[in-house]
């Protein structure tokens, strides 16, 4: 129970990207998908448990901007578990699909209210903000898959949109207030996942594929990919923190994207490449970041939420 009750909201992070790694992975392997998948269900199941066992705890975490943003990728790995299960149980996966988009928007709406509209604080907006308003893209992923392509490609539009206003007051703030503590310095790696996600949501939500409008958002993505990675870096050597999900699944999401992108230009030596190298970085990353999870809850007799 005290594993439960340590374990850290932005996990959820993890488990996206544990999800994203098998749908990444699946062409080496049919099963490699679903180990991942398997590993990703039982850190969702342990958090499913905590909201469960220790509802005054989520309360708690829900009054920090940072942690309920990330628990944004909650909503967002039960659109995409939903893809796991399609094939064996339609209708609960269905279900799943819808939960996670209803839960996403519930969020959208109370993030907005509490932290955008009733107390709005320049220093407390990090990319974390991205998964809230950009995140709802993963239903423009995930949607074909439920016969629902229209209602993919508007939360694609939602995304897409979200990112134009979301993207000039994060350049600000991170020009305006330099001084980030190191428990949140992992989250300016979520850059990277930023038009990546858009990528891939892009890619599975419409057949009328603009060869010049992928390209300029993939160029956007390979410079914001540059930079995360340099941060990943730089970063790697930080006191282990929770924000380490991070490092997770915008690699996985880049990876995902290149490999899009592949799709549509193939043949491309130098796509090819950057699809092998981005798929290397992203299994460490994630291989990385479950083994500090395990260290920090084998070790842990407190919280650093």
């Amino acid at each position: 129970m005290n594993i439960i009750r340590q374990l850290p909201l932005p996990v959820s992070g993890l488990i996206l990207a544990l999800l994203s790694l098998g749908n990444l992975l699946q062409d080496i392997h049919p099963y490699i998908r679903y180990l991942f998948g398997a590993i990703g269900c039982i850190f969702l199941i342990l958090i499913v448990l905590k909201a469960a066992l220790y509802p005054q705890d989520i309360k708690s975490d829900f009054e920090n901007p940072i942690i309920l943003s990330s628990c944004g990728t909650f909503s967002m790995s039960l659109m995409l578990l939903s893809t796991y299960l399609i094939q064996f149980m339609p209708s609960i996966a269905y279900t799943i699909w819808i939960i996670g988009i209803v839960l996403h928007i519930m969020l959208m709406i109370y993030f907005t209210y509490r932290f955008v509209i009733s107390s709005f604080d320049i220093s407390t907006v990090y990319p974390t903000w991205w998964i809230v308003y950009v995140g709802i893209t993963m239903g423009a992923i995930t949607a074909h898959i439920h016969g629902l392509n229209e209602i993919g490609f508007i939360c694609f539009a939602i995304g897409f949109a979200a990112m134009l206003i979301t993207t000039p007051l994060m350049i600000y703030r991170y020009v305006k207030y330099q001084d980030i503590p190191n428990m949140n310095k992992p989250l300016i790696c979520i850059h990277t996942a930023l038009f990546s996600i858009l990528i891939v949501g892009y890619l599975n939500s419409t057949t009328d594929i603009s060869n010049e409008f992928l390209i300029g958002i993939y160029l956007i993505a390979c410079l914001m990919y540059l930079f995360s990675f340099y941060k990943l870096v730089e970063y790697r050597n930080l006191e282990f923190y929770p924000s380490f999900s991070a490092f997770t699944f915008p690699f996985v999401i880049s990876a995902l994207a290149t490999k899009g992108v592949l799709d549509v230009m193939q043949p491309n030596i130098l796509l090819s490449a950057i699809s092998t190298a981005q798929t290397l970085i992203a299994v460490i990353a994630v291989f990385y970041v479950i083994s500090e999870y395990m260290n920090f809850l084998k070790n842990s007799g407190g919280s650093r939420n």
